[in-house]
């Protein structure tokens, strides 16, 4: 019998890598020294931001209902899909 995930659940996990990625990035902007570090720490807070934007709009729309479900479904996703190219973006430069 196929079990179903709770609501959201894809999405939390989808986040948490996210974050394993930045996290891991900014331990390899580290490990090439504080110039390096210096020059990347403002991408690497944007792509936080962009993180805790994502993790935010997926609260709101755990505790949303009705009408508001729809849009803010639309809204996690976009906002995990902004973050997975800024990821991306970022990614080479790390």
């Amino acid at each position: 019998m196929d079990e179903k995930k709770p609501f959201g659940v894809d999405m939390e996990e989808q986040l948490a890598k996210y974050k394993a990625k930045i996290d891991s990035a900014r331990e390899a902007a580290r490990e090439k020294g504080p110039d390096f570090f210096d020059r990347w720490a403002g991408e690497l807070e944007h792509l936080l931001e962009k993180y805790d934007k994502a993790r935010y709009r997926l609260t709101l729309l755990r505790k949303g209902g009705g009408d508001a479900l729809s849009e803010l479904r639309e809204g996690v996703e976009a906002a995990l899909a902004d973050l997975k190219a800024a990821l991306a973006r970022a990614k080479d430069k790390f």
